[in-house]
């Protein structure tokens, strides 16, 4: 029995050596990216003496970080994540470092003034959400720029967990998600190299083509970054709708639809593999429903303008909430109808393996298909009838996850717009669940104008916060790492507890 004892003990050493080894490593891997960010950001208007010590701060914080990544370097020696709770630990750690450190980064510089606001900035910027209480043509540029290559490595960061986290994570089962060694190399470092180079060729594209269009350089490198990750921060006020440029706004619309897409399927046309494509259920439910919406939007539009303005309209809305990037060309203003089209385009967001968020178009697939399932039993019950998604058989595990996550997701919205109705009284009710469920799948300001216009507190900005993170992780992983951290607290307050005890009452 004691000999069995020890091996559990020392297996569970083991575990929580590998877990700090992760955590270790994802705190490097932060304050080296951000050191880099920080740097870049703070030599953009340095030299044009703007706001000094904004820059300067950046420029010495960034050179910090960066030193202390580069010290530390040997920690990453030999460094693998092979377990799924070593996947999430790292995910979940790397999220809550970099929103620590860059609240900290907004507070020394005197960007916001409270904790509360800084948690909300730092986070819409890491988690891809065009959510912001700061004006952006009274920054300077650095923090534009600052504010662009957060969410630019946050899509990096989404994409490398849907193709590279995923596959460890999915233990065996069968997600559409975990695409990542059927379309990029097994190895993972290099199918990590290979994502990068496409996501900055696609990053590259967009922003020679809005320079073409006329956006201009500097406003083109930022909208190019926030654009390619579906991030949707701009650096004007009024976001797309200051160009009042027909040519950007069709570029915006291609670079959203692409980024909408699952990466692999930008690879596969790039390697020829068009038959992989043609049968890939999750593409053409995916186009039915873009160019479904664009249809519905132009229907219910106000025919204002004309047809070339009208379409264009309705194909940019269309592709800005589908895509979860948030960017608005002339502000929401839906009828009622449409209004509930527009809720469920962004509550769906874009097709797994794509920066975006969302319940996603791969899981509305399995959902319908499973509901199909189940009504065909009722009327047959020896029908037997296996769900297939893009010609791959979904397991009953993977469909039992998929109830859940459908409740979860649900509860989520509704907590959530009840915390933000119970900060601001003058909330509507559906303009509490649009924020809410904005934040949820990570796009930024709500379809409502009157939500959009709607200031919170420390409890509504800390619930968009919560929101975005959990929508940035998925539920899955956010809330394994809840159970765990809920399980470690636990057994610490009980070893506490237990150590306060006099030795005398232990008979």
């Amino acid at each position: 029995m004691r000999i069995g004892t020890l091996k559990l003990i020392k297996m569970r050493n083991l575990k929580d050596v590998a877990t700090l080894q992760s955590n270790y490593c994802s705190v490097l891997f932060v304050t080296i990216s951000l050191g880099a960010i920080s740097i870049i950001s703070g030599f953009a208007d340095y030299s044009s003496g703007i706001d000094g010590r904004i820059s300067l701060v950046l420029i010495i914080a960034g050179f910090l970080l960066l030193l202390f990544g580069v010290l530390n370097l040997k920690g990453l020696k030999n460094f693998e994540l092979l377990k799924p709770s070593e996947v999430f630990s790292f995910s979940f750690y790397s999220l809550l470092s970099y929103i620590a450190l860059q609240s900290s980064l907004l507070l020394a510089a005197g960007i916001v003034n409270t904790i509360d606001l800084a948690i909300l900035e730092s986070t819409s910027g890491i988690t891809t959400t065009a959510i912001s209480t700061l004006d952006p043509e009274a920054l300077p540029r650095s923090i534009n720029v600052f504010r662009s290559l957060t969410q630019w490595v946050g899509g990096l960061a989404a994409l490398f967990l849907v193709f590279v986290a995923t596959p460890i994570s999915s233990s065996g089962d069968n997600p559409s998600a975990a695409y990542g060694p059927k379309i990029f190399s097994r190895k993972p470092l290099k199918r990590m190299q290979e994502i990068g180079v496409l996501y900055c060729g696609l990053t590259l594209s967009v922003f020679v083509a809005l320079n073409f269009a006329g956006m201009g350089l500097f406003d083109s490198f930022a909208h190019s970054l926030t654009t390619s990750s579906t991030g949707g921060f701009s650096t004007k006020a009024s976001s797309i709708a200051s160009f009042q440029s027909g040519p950007i706004e069709w570029v915006l619309i291609c670079a959203m639809f692409l980024g909408g897409l699952n990466l692999g399927i930008i690879w596969w046309i790039g390697r020829r593999k068009l038959q992989h494509i043609r049968s890939n259920n999750e593409l053409r439910l995916y186009l039915l429903i873009f160019f479904g919406g664009a249809v519905a939007f132009w229907l219910k539009g106000d025919f204002v303008g004309s047809f070339d303005y009208q379409v264009r309209d309705a194909f940019f809305k269309v592709s800005s909430l589908f895509s979860t990037t948030g960017y608005v060309n002339k502000g929401w203003e839906f009828s009622s109808g449409i209004s509930a089209i527009a809720l469920l385009l962004l509550a769906t967001g874009g097709m797994a393996g794509s920066p975006g968020s969302g319940f996603g178009v791969h899981r509305l697939i399995e959902l319908i298909k499973y509901l199909r399932r189940e009504l065909t039993r009722k009327y047959n019950r020896q029908a037997i009838r296996k769900i297939k998604v893009s010609g791959e058989v979904v397991n009953e595990r993977e469909l039992d996850k998929l109830q859940g996550f459908t409740a979860i997701f649900i509860f989520i919205i509704a907590l959530g717009s009840f915390l933000l109705a119970l900060d601001n009284a003058s909330l509507r009710i559906e303009d509490s669940i649009a924020v809410a469920l904005s934040a949820f799948v990570t796009a930024g300001p709500p379809i409502t104008e009157s939500g959009l216009a709607n200031e919170y507190g420390v409890l509504g900005n800390l619930t968009l916060s919560v929101l975005m993170i959990l929508g940035r992780l998925s539920i899955l992983p956010a809330a394994y790492m809840i159970l765990k951290l809920s399980q470690s607290i636990k057994s610490n307050f009980r070893g506490l507890v237990s150590s306060e005890r006099p030795s005398d009452e232990i008979i």
